[in-house]
């Protein structure tokens, strides 16, 4: 500043241009008049009352103050996970994972943390809807009985994302006994259509068990499928430290962009989407020339996706009934090939289960399919 002049004895100062500066004394000033302002104006408005009101009889269990823990489940139509909720008076204010829980022992997906802010969420819907406007419990009852009245032989459908309650599923169950024309149409928003096509249903994997991991575009740490189950069937096998046999297993990781599981992969090489069948071909003819499988066409691959193929093949059948091999594309052909290589491998019933099947994604695309056309006509 070249130039500053005095005006008014208030100690404004200003610059070349003209513009008024604040000196240390005047800001002060002007701020606390501000903060008095405010306080005079929000004292004028009157607050409103709000009554605690006591207990009458207070549960034995509830203590002001004292948190309680209550062990729940949380399922969001897509990923699930067992939890524990913790409560103050009876508000749920956190989540974490339930350790007893046999699935994803002690650990928590993110949503599933932030769900109990949806609790508090005042935009939620309180009551039915129908068409764009609001109703209430009795008037929707009523129409939906009258609708049913009406059917006769007409087929009735209940379109859902994948349901693993009990309850609701028997619910269902009675409904199609008084409606027997009643069909249930699964529809997952990310669909795992292919992957149920190819094993009959969605198989349990053991990462826990498995010495070897190849995975092709199977981000199974992040997004694909039952990530906090997996990480820590993952983790438990990484832990050389905590190991008798003092070893880790080996993640081999084909992907076309960088994921989280790639991020911890010992072996990791980038491949185009289109590419990925090509590689689990490959990794096939590779596995089945050892174990006197009949080998199939498929695409020359070059570079380090080859090289690492051949490295993988090799450790696995060094691991046979030990590794396990999974692909994240929804592509009935892709997901054969890869149950085909572990059928090879004799991981099937150790690493894989296809018995007792995971109840996450349920939804057949086929079906959606075939309930759009039905709808069209």
């Amino acid at each position: 500043m070249k130039e500053k002049a005095m005006k008014n004895n208030n100690e404004k100062l200003t610059n070349e241009q003209g513009h008024y500066l604040l000196s240390r004394r005047e800001f002060l000033k002007r701020f606390g008049f501000g903060i008095i302002g405010s306080a005079v104006l929000a004292a004028c408005q009157k607050t409103p009352v709000k009554y605690i009101l006591p207990y009458r009889k207070q549960p034995e269990s509830v203590q002001p103050g004292v948190a309680n823990w209550y062990a729940s489940a949380f399922f969001d139509g897509e990923q699930y996970s067992g939890v524990i909720v913790k409560t103050r008076e009876g508000r749920p204010i956190k989540i974490e994972g339930n350790e007893l829980c046999p699935v994803t022992k002690g650990g928590v997906f993110a949503r599933g943390q932030a769900s109990v802010l949806t609790l508090y969420d005042e935009a939620r819907l309180r009551g039915p809807v129908k068409g764009k406007n609001k109703t209430d419990w009795k008037s929707a009852i009523n129409d939906i009985k009258n609708k049913l009245a009406s059917v006769g032989e007409g087929e009735i459908v209940f379109l859902t994302n994948t349901i693993i309650s009990p309850t609701t599923l028997e619910l269902l169950k009675e409904f199609k006994e008084k409606y027997p024309t009643t069909k249930h149409v699964v529809y997952d928003a990310v669909s795992y259509s292919g992957l149920i096509e190819a094993y009959e249903g969605v198989p349990r994997f053991y990462f826990d068990k498995a010495n070897v991991i190849v995975s092709v575009g199977a981000d199974f740490l992040g997004t694909w499928l039952s990530p906090v189950e997996f990480a820590k069937g993952y983790a438990k096998n990484r832990k050389y430290w905590e190991n008798d046999s003092k070893k880790m297993s080996r993640h081999y990781q084909f992907e076309s962009h960088f994921s989280m599981t790639g991020a911890n992969a010992d072996h990791r090489v980038s491949i185009k989407p289109s590419e990925e069948i090509s590689v689990l071909l490959n990794l096939y003819n590779e596995v089945a020339k050892a174990t006197g499988g009949q080998s199939i066409n498929a695409p020359k691959l070059s570079g380090k996706a080859a090289e690492l193929v051949k490295a993988a093949a090799k450790d696995l059948l060094q691991n046979k009934g030990k590794s396990i091999v999974i692909a994240g594309h929804n592509d009935k052909d892709v997901q054969t090939v890869a149950r085909a290589i572990n059928t090879l491998l004799g991981n099937i019933g150790q690493t894989v289960d296809t018995q007792d099947k995971s109840l996450l994604r349920q939804g057949k695309d086929s079906e959606f399919e075939a309930l759009l056309q039905d709808m069209e006509a």
